[in-house]
């Protein structure tokens, strides 16, 4: 099985698995796409989350895989806080309207 790092950029040349709790992946999040010169690589798409190591501390955080990039999934009380809000955060940080695309409480489907 391959390791993830927060450094994989697509295209990302690994097998996904949901193996314990170190990983989550489920296999319909991986596409495999033929290019031209009839060579196959595999993508992640956006939405596959994963389990990081802390190396500060070697605490874990979940990060989901978004706009090819790892962010790291929201706290519970940020959470509660946009559901009683009219606005959310995406993952870079932008503040829209919660239902809208792109928007945390969308990618966690919460609405």
């Amino acid at each position: 099985m391959a390791r993830l790092t927060e450094n994989d950029q697509f295209p990302a040349d690994v097998t996904l698995h949901r193996r314990g709790d170190n990983l989550f992946a489920p296999g319909q999040l991986i596409e495999t796409v033929t290019l031209p010169d009839g060579t196959e690589k595999q993508f992640l798409k956006n939405g596959v989350v994963a389990r990081f190591k802390r190396n500060k501390d070697g605490s874990t955080v979940l990060k989901m895989r978004w706009d090819s990039k790892w962010w790291e999934i929201p706290t519970m009380d940020e959470v509660q806080r946009w559901t009683l809000d009219s606005v959310c955060e995406t993952p870079a940080g932008d503040i829209i309207e919660p239902d809208a695309d792109g928007s945390w409480l969308r990618l966690l489907n919460l609405v």
